[in-house]
């Protein structure tokens, strides 16, 4: 019985090799050479860059030169055949540069990655990838981002952006004209912008640092962390996840649950301050100069008035669970509340 199994085997080892064989070479990636071409270019002409249909990565950087210059390289794990399956058209008019990737063929499998340069004194007015990473560096104009699973990372812009990523962290430093983020699934970055700031996240933390401008942040589930914003956050909304925000000038909402909030508070706006959470404490540190009316309650755990609030005049009606008076000269309302958790008071 031995001696006839082991012909079997020999002639069944010589069908996997080959297969195996093949299976290996499906996975070899293949790059045709990078196409460059440059491009004369008015002042203040809109750039578009249109890979939606694509996969691939796109990196456009303003330069000191006055043309535009274009790379763009094609890749594939599929066999050299595929890269002809797709191409770029550039289409120039008056006021316009648009860039766009095509497939040639409906099942082609092949991505196109670009690097692209542009004057300063031109606006980039979109770009989009479907499965890829952006990454802009120093442009100006109002800028629409979109990419379906890829990373965004934008630095040194100047215009109003609007970013979305289906899949992907969005990050964003020393941008300045404003933006409107969102994505899933990752995190949201904002370091050292100037300008109103809009995020959107589901499963996912926002971070919003050293920047200017008001925020409204919200994520369905994760962290919101905010240090040393000279402006407002007028909403910071989250679920089972913590909210800490700090250095800012003054906070309208923040709201989350099964989790603790800090919130350091300078001043408060006109519409007061709300901090709700479900089941978590509350710790809220006021400057010496807040004026303020203050409404404090637990359902269970404790309101405390901690020692380093000292420089704070705090006058009203205390109890174990429930405060409400004035802070200094009294004004607008802090309302903090949590149905399980402690509520403390410091000063700083």
């Amino acid at each position: 019985m031995l001696v006839r199994v082991a012909p079997l085997l020999a002639i069944l080892g010589i069908l996997v090799v080959p297969l195996c064989f093949g299976c290996g070479a499906l996975g070899l990636e293949e790059t045709d050479v990078p196409h460059t071409e440059n491009y004369s270019i008015s002042q203040d002409t809109a750039v578009t860059v249109l890979n939606g249909d694509l996969n691939g990565d796109i990196r456009v950087e303003a330069w000191g030169k006055d043309y535009v210059e274009l790379t763009w390289t094609r890749s594939t794990t599929w066999g050299k055949a595929e890269l002809e399956k797709a191409d770029v058209e550039v289409t120039q008019a008056a006021g316009t540069l648009e860039i766009e990737g095509n497939l040639l063929s409906r099942d082609a499998k092949v991505s196109v990655d670009y690097d692209i340069k542009l004057p300063r004194n031109v606006l980039l007015a979109e770009v989009n990838t479907s499965d890829g990473n952006i990454t802009i560096v120093g442009t100006s104009g109002d800028t629409i981002v979109t990419a379906g699973s890829g990373n965004i990372s934008v630095q040194n812009a100047a215009g109003h952006l609007d970013i979305t990523a289906d899949r992907g962290k969005i990050r964003l430093e020393g941008t300045t004209g404003g933006a409107e983020l969102a994505t899933a699934d990752d995190v949201i970055e904002v370091v050292s912008a100037d300008g109103d700031i809009t995020a959107t996240n589901s499963n996912g933390g926002i971070t919003i640092s050293d920047c200017k401008g008001n925020m409204t942040l919200e994520t369905s589930h994760g962290g919101i962390h905010v240090d040393s914003l000279q402006g407002s956050v007028l909403v910071a909304k989250t679920k089972n996840a913590p909210i800490r925000i700090e250095g800012a000038t003054s906070v309208g909402v923040a709201q989350t649950s099964d989790d603790d909030i800090t919130v350091e508070i300078s001043s408060v706006g006109v519409s007061g301050t709300s901090i709700k959470v479900d089941k978590g404490s509350i710790a809220l540190y006021l400057s010496s100069g807040v004026n303020a009316n203050m409404e404090l309650k637990t359902l269970s755990g404790e309101v405390a008035v901690n020692s380093s609030a000292g420089t704070l005049d705090i006058q009203g009606e205390f109890a174990d669970q429930y405060f409400k008076g004035t802070v200094g000269a009294g004004g607008s309302t802090i309302y903090a509340e949590t149905s399980k958790g402690r509520i403390d008071v410091y000063g700083f």
